[in-house]
């Protein structure tokens, strides 16, 4: 393998990678931002969610790799057997499995926003309640490429939502009204902002 080969390949994934980022973001520019989530508690005004074509797409994603990896795997026994294709295969199976319940989780992932706290749904672990008065500084999310906002009580990490979640900008707003003390960071703008 040399040098350009492997210029050109990291030249395509950073490509595709920048493509992808500026599509989505202008599409939730162009999209609606509420979210249609139904809350489970009391005196909810709004619901921070992720997207249902994001969950649709990794639980897509998820199902193609156990059918791939089920075939794979099968074929493997066939004569002459191959052990590498049916460990490929066992492989792609706990792969596609693993996507299927990161798309359950995202399923579960909100934010369930009252007048004086915010209910975070994390992926697996049990709802929390958070007062808003706990609240001691909002963060930039800063491993989203979206951005998104940090809720923070010390250094602890209480809350977290990003840009491209529906009900974000309600959530930015809310904060805006509710807690004008807490300065909103110019990188957890909501995209229909920028």
């Amino acid at each position: 393998m040399n040098f350009s080969t492997t210029l050109v390949s990291v030249g395509i994934a950073v490509a595709a990678m920048t493509i992808v980022t500026l599509s989505v973001s202008a599409g939730i520019r162009r999209s609606p931002s509420n979210a249609t989530y139904r809350a489970t508690k009391e005196n909810v005004l709004f619901v921070v969610s992720t997207r249902r074509w994001q969950r649709v797409l990794i639980r897509t994603v998820g199902i193609t790799a156990i059918a791939l990896g089920a075939i794979i795997a099968l074929a493997s026994s066939t004569p002459p057997p191959s052990p590498t294709m049916g460990v490929a295969g066992i492989a792609t199976v706990v792969g596609g499995i693993l996507f299927v319940l990161l798309a359950r989780g995202m399923h579960r992932l909100r934010l369930e926003v009252t007048p004086d706290t915010i209910w975070s749904f994390p992926m697996v672990a049990a709802p929390r309640e958070i007062p808003l008065a706990e609240i001691t500084a909002l963060a930039p999310h800063i491993t989203s490429n979206y951005g998104g906002i940090l809720g923070k009580t010390g250094s602890k990490t209480r809350f977290y939502a990003t840009g491209i979640m529906l009900g974000y900008p309600q959530l930015i707003e809310h904060f805006r009204q509710y807690r004008p003390d807490l300065p909103i960071p110019e990188a957890s703008r909501p995209l229909q902002e920028r």
